[in-house]
């Protein structure tokens, strides 16, 4: 039977039930656009196309584009995809919406979801009834509150430690291979003093809070045992302990010189920093490996570092349609449609991500890309942890990740004290909190 989602934000008890089988991003903030209203919108496209906006990779291009050749051949529309850079994927949408020319699909990070539920801008699944128990309940906790259903969890992602072997090796480290083993925060940093540069501007690492991927600082937060919101989801924990741990930790990247300054969460991506090898590790989502793996070195994974917790980031989109458009119906025919088993299992495999369905195994999947580092992706996707989940999720949290990403770059770059740094940073989510 069918578990009925709690209100927002009373989400412990569906998270606590999904997390630790396979869990794991996020863009800028959304507000303001006009819905139009439902199946009031116009499409350019013509009356049997759907058109769906999304970012992609060639290898998700090309997933998303099986699916909606598979769509056709079982007698749907077409899906026209509109693939835009994963940077303004959300202003894209925002635009079309406000001027009441509303896409009829669009993909979104779980992050991202409740803030566009809030505007009433996406279409309930008329079928979520069918489908929830097939999923792993903390994503569909993620595109669910107590009105309803409003998209599909159609993938997850987390973040591992990739390391150039050459570099490594030349530093003799010998890396952690399962989670038990996974370094400390010490041991992690000390592993980092151990790799010698190779030229003038390497570094040992980079970590992937970039921009829209501020949010995974609070990786550090959780592992510290500390929380950027309180229990009941509603202020800032101004005052937590491991906050101030996480920040004066991450911070010492910067300081020690292990980081480049310009990794900082408003500076070039971690990722390109290791394919053009300025850095010796990473931290970077399993989504990434294709475009890595095209950088022409070896490379390895290793686990997030912890301390007090393991704890990994909560990757991965969701699929919705938009209330507003004049083909709804065939919209969420097409949500349902990628739901299924069979294609979810093929998009995963294509676009090395993993899948939310309870029926789909990772294992069972011929992933194109290192198939030897999934597994190991798998395993840390297991330490998402409900308490960093819950926060992530919540409607503002949008505005919330603007303000990490802001105040986090003035932090890391800037002389102030470690508490000093601190207040900037919670004045700043207490104002989107409207504290």
């Amino acid at each position: 039977m069918p578990i009925s989602p709690p209100p927002r934000p009373g989400r412990r008890s569906m998270l606590q039930a999904g997390l630790g089988l396979t869990a794991a991003g996020t863009l800028s903030a959304c507000s303001g656009f006009s819905t139009g209203g439902s199946g009031g919108g116009d499409s350019s496209a013509g009356t049997d196309e759907l058109t769906m906006i999304t970012w992609a990779g060639d290898a998700e291009a090309k997933a998303f584009q099986a699916l909606a050749d598979g769509f056709k051949a079982q007698g749907g529309p077409t899906v026209k995809l509109q693939v835009v850079p994963y940077s303004e994927v959300l202003t894209a949408v925002d635009t079309a919406l406000r001027t009441d020319s509303p896409p009829d699909l669009f993909r979104v990070s779980y992050t991202d979801v409740a803030a566009y539920r809030a505007q009433n801008v996406l279409a309930e699944l008329p079928d979520a009834s069918t489908l929830e128990s097939s999923f792993l309940p903390a994503f569909w906790s993620a595109v669910s509150d107590d009105q309803g259903t409003f998209g599909i969890p159609h993938h997850t992602d987390t973040s591992m430690v990739l390391v150039n072997n050459a570099a490594v090796a030349s530093a003799g480290l010998t890396l952690p291979t399962s989670l038990d083993q996974a370094w400390t925060w010490e041991q992690f940093v000390e592993a980092a003093r151990r790799i010698t540069p190779t030229r003038a501007d390497t570094f040992p690492f980079a970590v992937n809070w970039q921009n829209a991927g501020a949010y995974r600082w609070l990786n550090f937060v959780d592992q510290a045992g500390g929380r950027l919101l309180t229990e009941d989801l509603t202020a800032v924990a101004a005052d937590d302990a491991g906050m101030l741990q996480a920040l004066t930790f991450t911070r010492d990247f910067f300081r020690q010189g292990l980081v480049p300054q310009s990794s900082s969460s408003r500076g070039q991506p971690a990722s390109d920093l290791f394919t053009n090898q300025t850095v010796a590790m990473v931290f970077a989502g399993d989504f990434l490996l294709e475009e890595i793996d095209g950088a022409g070195f070896e490379y390895s994974a290793t686990f997030l570092p912890r301390s007090t917790n393991a704890s990994a980031d909560l990757g991965g989109n969701a699929l919705v349609a938009v209330e507003a458009s004049a083909k709804k119906d065939a919209a969420l025919d097409f949500l349902t449609y990628c739901a299924q088993a069979q294609q979810m299992g093929e998009f995963c495999a294509a676009a090395t991500v993993l899948p939310t369905r309870t029926d789909v195994d990772p294992a069972d999947l011929d992933y194109t890309v290192r198939p030897d580092l999934m597994p190991l992706y798998v395993q840390q996707a297991t330490t998402i942890r409900e308490q960093l989940v819950e926060q992530v999720v919540v409607p503002s949290f949008s505005a919330i990740n603007g303000q990490l990403r802001d105040r986090l770059d003035e932090i890391f770059l800037g002389s102030d004290d470690d508490a000093t740094a601190l207040k900037r940073l919670t004045d700043g989510v207490a104002s989107v909190l409207g504290q």
